[in-house]
């Protein structure tokens, strides 16, 4: 019974580490189940509700998730445990075996998973409702349906038991390899290493500005790659900068913060791996942040790019086959002006679509002179758009003609132009051929069928969102085609391809900053746990201090200058890296400017928080 009131003093004793370990467990848990719940949502993964351009987004946060949370939650428990060992070792000193107080970690652990997991699951489930009804109210999507996904609390409940896991089966075979004495000594081993070396430190900095300049010259559309290369480099060169840092405070406290210093080395092992640990979180929300500010503009730039026409659709026999009179009193009655209409005659199977030489230089005022048995494969991308194209052409091709007869054609030039807007009408790949080749396979080919590209620009044409939906219900009730023919002839107008790219940047952004949030608060956790671990040693030398004549206002100035080599140390390391690579990730499209712009914005937020939350600390330190 003597043992077991001693237990609950110490459980006691240590209750706010357990609640902040607690609360840690709750919200990546809640956060990671919200982000199950909307991905599994049938309304917001099926394609025909939701454009796959807004559903896709839910992917990297999930993602993200969930490896920060078989990352992270096992380094917190094990930062938690080590505040724990010298109570291990005390209970064994008083009689406890060792395997009681193995028992009692399990028991520990699975106790505050459980209670974490389901209090996690309900915070989940009510954040993964406020993530429905922001979409579905705020950002406007319609389509999408409330429902309780069982599938969602089963995967979290996995990841999560993978987790806890890994947590117990280390843990357990580190503690019975580990004697009394090491209990006893376990926070102060971990702070015996090696002093840093000049030469290591140099050799981390010339790292990171060797990952830097392959960032700048090698990365480009065709060596994406050269991203997570440029990346696992300047990794490398941060940890070892880190590791050897203490070759900075060592001359920095020679001239002053000689006292502040002095605290932090004292600890430098411990400070060197939390601070590499907390420069990556920094360095991940930075990026990510930023990144979501560039992709409004990315994303609606696009947008305008791949729709040149206002509406632009195909017809076929009795398909979208509306008068030009029905039309025209649509697009009156909600004040819409016709600029400018055309119409394009193509042949389309399943491979391609054909167009003619001469009907596309009168229509589009090109000059294309296409050979008799010859064609040009038409590319319609925007080269800064920020993604990977193939302009691989096809070197021949053979189309059918009836009576057992086909039409070679081959390859005469390649030609990027944007010509049409993006359709589902269309085939992926377009070819030019002369006047008299399309005509033979209009008129012989039982392969391709003839249909009519309409294109209209407007002189409002951010007003038309309602013209264009009474447009594509009146064509749809027109058509009578099943769900599935009829999408294949659905309209495609500017307004609803902007909508869909605005609506895409803002459900990133909206999943994203959840994360960011996870990344920073999990950052502070992991500095605080290490401020907090120390203070019970740092009480003994501020008595001292007191005792020699120091002032609290003076104490105050020395905690503070230790902290901000806590917290600042990395942060200001991450807004470098951060800055840079949402710099030159989007230099490539043109949209460096905006992304210093942005990764500036978001690290000057960051900076006060930081700020605010150093000062916060430090008043903790004082009062203890």
């Amino acid at each position: 019974m003597e043992k077991i009131r001693i237990l609950l003093k110490m459980i006691w004793y240590n209750r706010k580490n357990y609640i902040l370990y607690l609360v840690c467990n709750i919200f990546i848990i809640a956060f990671f189940q919200a982000f199950l719940s909307i991905g599994e949502n049938e309304s917001f993964m099926s394609a025909d509700k939701i454009d796959p351009m807004i559903s896709s987004n839910i992917f990297a946060p999930t993602v993200l998730t969930a490896l920060f949370m078989i990352l992270f939650v096992p380094y917190v428990y094990e930062a938690f445990l080590k505040s724990r060992k010298q109570e291990y070792a005390v209970l064994i000193t008083l009689g406890v075996t060792q395997y009681e107080v193995i028992c009692n970690m399990l028991l520990e652990c699975l106790i505050i998973s459980i209670v974490s997991f389901c209090a996690g699951i309900v915070t989940g489930s009510v954040l993964s409702v406020f993530f429905f009804f922001y979409l579905h109210k705020v950002i406007g999507l319609r389509s999408m349906k409330w429902t309780l996904h069982l599938g969602a609390y089963v995967s979290v409940g996995k990841v999560y038991a993978l987790v806890v896991i890994i947590i117990l089966l280390l843990n357990i075979v580190r503690f019975l390899h580990a004697e009394i004495l090491e209990l006893f000594n376990a926070r102060y081993k971990e702070e015996k290493g090696k002093k840093g070396s000049n030469i290591f430190l140099l050799l981390g900095i010339l790292l990171i500005i060797v990952a830097v300049i392959v960032m700048l010259y090698a990365y480009n559309f065709e060596k994406t790659y050269i991203w997570f290369i440029s990346t696992g480099i300047i990794i490398t060169g941060i940890g070892i900068m880190l590791a050897n840092f203490d070759c900075i405070f060592m001359k920095i406290r020679s001239v002053k913060w000689k006292i502040s210093l002095s605290f932090v080395l004292q600890y430098i092992k411990s400070w060197r791996m939390v601070s590499f640990i907390a420069a990556i979180l920094f360095i991940s929300a930075i990026f990510f942040t930023a990144h979501c500010g560039v992709t409004y503009q990315n994303f609606t730039r696009n947008a305008l790019t791949y729709s040149p026409y206002d509406l632009f659709y195909v017809q076929y026999n009795d398909i979208n086959n509306m008068e030009q009179k029905e039309i025209m009193q649509t697009l009156d009655k909600y004040d819409i002006t016709i600029t400018e209409e055309k119409r394009l005659g193509l042949l389309r199977n399943s491979f391609c679509n054909i167009i003619s030489a001469d009907d596309v230089n009168k229509k589009y005022g090109c000059t294309y002179e296409v050979k008799p048995g010859y064609f040009i494969q038409l590319f319609q991308f925007d080269i800064n758009d920020g993604y990977e194209h193939d302009f691989q052409a096809n070197k021949q091709i053979t189309i059918g003609l009836g009576n057992h007869e086909k039409m070679h054609l081959k390859l005469q030039g390649k030609s990027n132009k944007i010509l049409m807007n993006s359709c589902r009408s269309l085939a992926d790949i377009t070819l030019i051929v002369n006047e008299q080749d399309f005509m033979k396979i209009r008129n012989h080919s039982n392969d391709c069928i003839y249909e009519t590209a309409v294109m209209f620009n407007f002189s409002q044409w951010k007003d038309s969102g309602n013209a264009m939906q009474e447009l594509q219900e009146k064509m749809s009730r027109m058509n009578e085609l099943p769900m599935e023919d009829q999408s294949a002839y659905m309209l495609s107008s500017k307004i609803e391809t902007y909508s869909v790219a605005k609506q895409s940047s803002e459900v990133l952004t909206f999943l994203l900053l959840f994360v960011d949030i996870l990344f920073l608060v999990a950052a502070n956790i992991c500095i605080f746990y290490k401020i907090k671990s120390e203070l019970k040693e740092e009480k003994h030398i501020i008595y001292k201090l007191y005792r020699v004549g120091i002032t609290d206002q003076e104490l105050w100035k020395i905690l503070f200058e230790k902290n901000i080599c806590y917290y600042f140390v990395s942060l200001i390391i991450a807004i470098f890296i951060g800055v840079f690579y949402s710099y030159s990730v989007n230099a490539i499209y043109d949209y460096g400017k905006i992304g210093i712009v942005c990764g500036m914005g978001v690290s000057g937020i960051i900076m006060f928080i930081q700020f605010v939350v150093i000062w916060e600390i430090t008043k903790f330190e004082t009062k203890r």
